[in-house]
Parts: structure tokens; sequence; C-alpha cells
């Protein structure tokens, strides 16, 4: 489901004006094996790298998603499930948002050739939660996602930069979003043991060419090769 957000009636020339998308879906692939997969990771890629920083989430620097840049989940061949699913439904949001014929906003938009992405997991366990933060902060930026692998009773907020106003998204195993990557958002506290998702960054291929460092550009995957 697309939900679309607009700015209210102005009422005076200074009151904001925007509009921005959220897709929302459920994926169809083997939950439990990602879990497993990504616990059994997790601990791994924390000895064999350092932290670069935790992206103003306040997980820390002893989490795995401060290792973000080190590692590549759509790099594991195991997980190639994962980067298809990522695919088809950024294909899916693409063309429903704009096509014409069905019901969309029938812009001249074209994806680039290729869409760049990196992708990693956030584990958390009691009393942790995500602090508000962006993934994206210049207009290079182009879509955030989020997969809940394994979450119970938490919910993600996304923050209407103009307001107080906030997209809830109420996190059920199996569910994908994608959401501007300029936008803010957080999460609930982990009341439970454990919560465990998979967060990415998608980019054009000419941010990939002009605002990526040669040293990192094999981090980000190609989606659509």
């Amino acid at each position: 489901m697309i939900y679309k957000i607009v700015n209210k009636e102005k009422l005076n020339f200074f009151n904001p004006t925007y509009e921005y998308y959220i897709y929302e879906t459920m994926v169809d692939f083997n939950l439990d094996f990602l879990k497993q997969f990504i616990l059994q990771k997790e601990n791994e890629i924390i000895f064999n790298y350092p932290a670069h920083t935790d992206g103003d989430t306040g997980l820390g620097n002893n989490s795995l998603t401060s290792r973000y840049p080190h590692f590549n989940l759509l790099q594991y061949k195991e997980l190639d499930f994962l980067k298809q699913t990522i695919k088809k439904e950024h294909d899916n949001f693409t063309s429903q948002l704009f096509d014409n014929e069905s019901g969309g906003l029938g812009y001249e938009y074209k994806v680039s050739e290729n869409v760049y992405v990196q992708c990693w997991a956030n584990v958390m366990r009691k009393g942790e939660k995500i602090q508000k933060h962006i993934h994206g902060n210049n207009n290079y930026g182009y879509l955030g996602g989020h997969i809940c692998v394994y979450t119970k009773d938490t919910n993600t907020y996304y923050s209407n930069p103009y307001n107080r106003e906030n997209f809830v998204s109420k996190n059920f195993d199996g569910k994908l979003t994608f959401f501007p990557d300029y936008l803010a958002h957080y999460t609930d506290e982990v009341k439970n043991d454990l919560r465990i998702t998979v967060a990415f960054d998608m980019i054009t291929e000419q941010a990939w060419k002009e605002d990526i460092k040669e040293d990192m550009k094999s981090h980000w995957e190609p989606l659509h090769k």
C-alpha cells in the first residue's frame, strides 16, 4: 500500500508545502532462516570489524548497526532472495506510484538503469531502542528501507520534517517499508528479549558515481544486475 503524506490547506503564505510517499507490503520468504543467519553472523562481524558509527541510532559501538559500512547483506549468496525481494518491491512501488495507467501520478519518471543498495541488520535486546535519525542528508538521497524480521510489540515512527506529526507503522514480522531517505525515524523500546530488522539505503547510479568514494563503491550492490 502507498501512503501519501501531504500538507494541509495553506492558511497563509508561510505555511509549508510538501508531498511524500511511504510504501508498505508483506514479504514472502523464510524469516526464520534470515533471523538465524543474522544471529550467526552478528558476533563474527562485530569481532572482525571496528565500529564506524551507529548513525545516531543510539545503539552504540558494540552494535551490529555500527558496522554497517563493513558488510552488505545483499552480497551474501545465501541471501539472494533478500536482494530479489527488495528489487521486486522497489519496482512495484515505483511502477504503482508513477504509472498513469494504474492510477499513479503519471510523471515522466524513469528509474535509473541501476539502483545501488547498502543493506545491514539491526539486532536489539531488551531495553534498547533506535533514536530518531536520518539516512540521507543531501540531494543524492533516494529511498530508505526497513524489513521486520523478528519484532514484537514495537512500532516505527516516521517524522514529518515540517511538524510533529508521525506516520506510525506497527511492526509485523515480514513487513517491508520504503520511505524517502531524508525522513527521520525511530522506534519504541524493546520490551521483549530480541528485535531484529533489516535496513537499507538505496541510491541512484548518478549518486553512486558522484557521491560514493572509490574505496566504498564495491560496498554498494547494484539492484538491477
